[in-house]
């Protein structure tokens, strides 16, 4: 607790809660099979994609994209991002949910395969062996006894920005060996 006080204006009292005591409304996601947090405040926009939606999953020059407003917004599915799970070209699922995250100013969006409940949580802080892990920001418990993680959307933009540049690297090498 800090007191800053003012003789004949007043008192500004700042209370400081720690992250382990935070409770903040979270959007529950699944994406194969696994349940994650992202904080409702991180969510810019929520889209529904694929049959039966206005909006659809595009192809230009090899990225996915979706029209939103005359803009095309780049889409990553959030299983390669996290490395939950490899799909391969002919496997990547064009249906489900598109979370663009509010994540410093990157305008990209999240595949997920479904938008499950938004709920309170409590947010627990990662244990030392998992905080060098930019995705997450912390995990909580939900009210079946479940441990799920908590997205961090900064942490998403920086492994999708290191995942695109590892991806123009590889094309990049694969173009110049097939030049030799």
């Amino acid at each position: 607790v800090d007191v800053t006080s003012t003789t004949g204006k007043g008192s500004h009292f700042k209370i400081k809660i720690p992250l382990t005591l935070a409770i903040v409304s979270a959007l529950i996601i699944g994406s194969h099979k696994q349940r994650f947090a992202i904080p409702q405040l991180a969510v810019r926009e929520l889209v529904r994609v694929g049959a039966g939606s206005e909006h659809a999953v595009e192809s230009l020059s090899g990225a996915r994209v979706m029209r939103l407003r005359d803009r095309l917004m780049p889409l990553v599915d959030l299983q390669e991002v996290l490395g939950v799970s490899e799909r391969g070209g002919e496997d990547k699922v064009d249906t489900g949910f598109v979370v663009e995250p509010d994540a410093g100013g990157r305008k990209v969006g999240l595949i997920v395969d479904n938008v499950l409940d938004t709920e309170e949580i409590v947010v627990k802080p990662l244990s030392d062996a998992l905080r060098g892990c930019g995705a997450y920001s912390g995990a909580t418990i939900l009210g079946d006894g479940t441990v799920i993680m908590i997205l961090d959307p900064n942490g998403l933009a920086g492994e999708i920005v290191a995942n695109m540049e590892d991806e123009a690297l590889y094309s990049g090498a694969a173009a110049s060996a097939a030049e030799m």
